[in-house]
């Protein structure tokens, strides 16, 4: 049984300063987390794809094969995306201790969001909010303050690097 990391969590003007590394304890705050998780990607996955459309509704534009209404619990593709979002959030989970290797995961999928979907960037952030509450609800007392400031830390680094790579990519 993994257990969280006791360092202290970040507030106020300090959260900004902190936010820019993940500290060890971060790392296995957000490993341990994860992997309750990812026991069952295609179910979280799902969830997280359902409460982006209910959440921010607007988003539905963007998934023109994927239905975005009417029973989303029941229906294939909505697993099959959920899974991808959730294998997509893995591969960068396992490589926070190979930056360059996380980044070029991010690079890619923002490039593709970008050129392929035209996905604004802000869009990511919604996702990231969402799988933020996804956490809380799965891990219920488990996603104290701790996990969820190695969390923002991370999804905060992670929208840091797609708005880089949207913005060089829009130079180009």
């Amino acid at each position: 049984m993994c257990k969280h990391q006791d360092a202290p969590p970040a507030q106020g003007k300090y959260l900004a300063i902190t936010m820019a590394l993940l500290t060890e304890a971060d790392k296995k705050n957000i490993r341990c987390t994860w992997a309750k998780l990812f026991e069952n990607p295609e179910e979280h996955g799902k969830s997280i794809v359902i409460k982006l459309f209910t959440d921010y509704p607007e988003t539905k534009k963007y998934f023109k094969t994927i239905p975005t209404e009417g029973n989303l619990q029941a229906n294939p593709l909505v697993r099959f995306h959920g899974r991808r979002v959730m294998v997509a959030v893995n591969q960068v989970v396992e490589n926070l201790d190979n930056w360059k290797q996380a980044c070029r995961i991010l690079d890619r999928l923002a490039d593709k969001h970008r050129t392929s979907h035209s996905v604004e960037v802000e869009n990511f952030q919604y996702i990231f909010q969402v799988m933020e509450c996804v956490l809380r609800n799965v891990l219920g007392n488990e996603f104290n303050s701790r996990v969820s400031t190695s969390w923002k830390k991370l999804f905060t680094l992670l929208f840091e690097q797609i708005e880089e790579t949207y913005g060089s990519s829009s130079q180009s």
